[in-house]
């Protein structure tokens, strides 16, 4: 319930108050001049003191509250006038494209962890959204913190932020302690490492091989409330492109770095992959610490595989429907998520394709092995239809594996499934690899709200 409409509730229960004492005033007073009998006159004079004491109080409380309902609403306009104050500050000049991402990293820093809605891809979505959000434990107004997240933002233009560095020192009340609060924020302890993998001549390179050359790049995402990225060196000595034996090399010289600089609490590895390299069991990758025991990395952090095709501009058209089976996602209950994913073990393609574009489809699961990889395969179906989650096996086993991926994936709440999927190889690590899932699991976990900066590459041919 809003503040202005709680409010005007408590004015009607006091204005019936009122009413009722009021009568219950007369009434009394009627009885008095009627009684000639002076203990009851004297009796019904106390009554009356009461009851006009009550009017009293009653009636110094609905005057407070009408002060307090006109103020709001008074703050109420004002909001609302300095909202469209931002908005045409942020479209003057044609800044909105220029900014838009900038915007975008400052609501997601406002938004609640459990906030259901994907984030507006336009500024007046986000300011719509921004005051439909709670604002929680803090003094200030979701749209004050905004602006705060965004003055903190290097890559705002100095234009735009000079002016809202302005608009905020006279509109919003303790100004600088604002920024001191969102400086001295809680950080979370999830962070991610992306490592970005792109075939050096895409129209080449039909299968992963040791002709294949690749573009590796990694960014390190140190707290997943703000988007915020530092781009990994790549080690002098490896050339521009890499093999996909390299990659292995450049996974564990980016963990080191990352070691160096970062205490990583929660740490969850994504690559992106080309379709051609989407099957490959990259969660098996054994780092060398220097301790002399080497265990697969999907048994240490949560391992997933992405799509670098995403990232390419020609995919935004499919970014809306993306984005909408994501926030589908987020709003399953516990238990209900295998309802939510169909299998490709038929291997019927356009099948396949007319069954994940359904509105409530949200995952793939395999049970048996891609027969294909790359361009025309399963893996090309779930990007087509825009599908953010797959589970499945890379591996053929002699057994029934239903049972135990359904058992994965309705034994959590879904946003809990990559730490599953990595308890369950950590589970299986010991055991024999024929028999027992967790050696083969692959899965595909595609947020579209968390990715690296824009690439661009030089694509030199090798």
């Amino acid at each position: 319930m809003g503040m202005s409409r709680a409010i005007k509730l408590r004015i009607e229960s006091l204005e019936s108050d009122l009413n009722k004492l009021e009568k219950d005033y007369k009434d009394v007073d009627e009885k008095k001049r009627c009684t000639s009998n002076p203990q009851e006159k004297n009796n019904l004079d106390l009554q009356l003191q009461k009851i006009a004491n009550d009017i009293k109080i009653k009636e110094k409380e609905l005057k407070q509250l009408e002060l307090e309902l006109k103020q709001l609403e008074n703050d109420l306009k004002e909001t609302k006038n300095q909202t469209q104050y931002l908005l045409r500050l942020f479209t003057r000049f044609e800044f909105e494209k220029e900014i838009i991402t900038c915007v975008q990293r400052a609501y997601h820093a406002c938004s609640p962890e459990d906030w259901p809605y994907p984030v507006p891809d336009n500024l007046t979505g986000i300011v719509e959204q921004l005051e439909k959000m709670p604002k929680g434990s803090s003094k200030y107004t979701t749209i004050e913190r905004w602006v705060g997240y965004l003055l903190k933002d290097s890559e705002l233009p100095s234009l735009v932020s000079d002016q809202l560095r302005e608009w905020g020192q006279q509109n919003i009340k303790g100004y600088s302690e604002l920024l001191r609060e969102l400086e001295n924020k809680p950080k979370s302890k999830n962070s991610y490492l992306m490592v970005v993998v792109q075939a050096s001549n895409p129209s080449s390179v039909s299968t992963w091989n040791k002709a294949g050359k690749y573009f590796v790049e990694a960014w390190f995402m140190p707290n997943d409330r703000v988007l915020e990225f530092e781009q990994l060196s790549q080690p002098e000595s490896f050339p521009e492109t890499a093999t996909t034996d390299e990659i292995q090399q450049l996974l564990q010289a980016f963990l080191e770095e990352i070691a160096t600089k970062y205490l990583s609490i929660q740490l969850t590895i994504e690559l992106f992959l080309p379709l051609d390299l989407l099957n490959r069991d990259v969660n098996a990758c054994k780092i060398d610490d220097g301790l002399g025991y080497l265990v697969p990395i999907g048994c240490e952090y949560p391992v997933l595989v992405r799509s670098s095709e995403r990232l390419l501009p020609i995919y935004g058209r499919h970014r809306g429907r993306w984005e909408k089976k994501w926030c589908f996602l987020q709003q399953l209950i516990p238990g209900s998520a295998c309802h939510s994913f169909v299998s490709g073990d038929d291997q019927d393609l356009d099948r396949l394709f007319v069954q994940l574009s359904q509105q409530n489809v949200i995952g793939l699961k395999l049970l048996k092995a891609p027969l294909k990889v790359g361009k025309g395969s399963v893996f090309a179906v779930i990007l087509k239809a825009a599908i953010p989650v797959a589970l499945w096996l890379r591996q053929n086993l002699s057994k029934n594996c239903q049972e135990e991926v359904d058992g994965i994936l309705n034994c959590c709440c879904l946003h809990e499934l990559p730490e599953v999927v990595k308890n369950k190889r950590l589970e299986d690590f010991p055991m024999a690899p024929d028999t027992n899932i967790g050696h083969h699991l692959s899965l595909l976990w595609e947020d579209p709200y968390r990715v690296p900066p824009c690439i661009e590459y030089s694509m030199s041919y090798e």
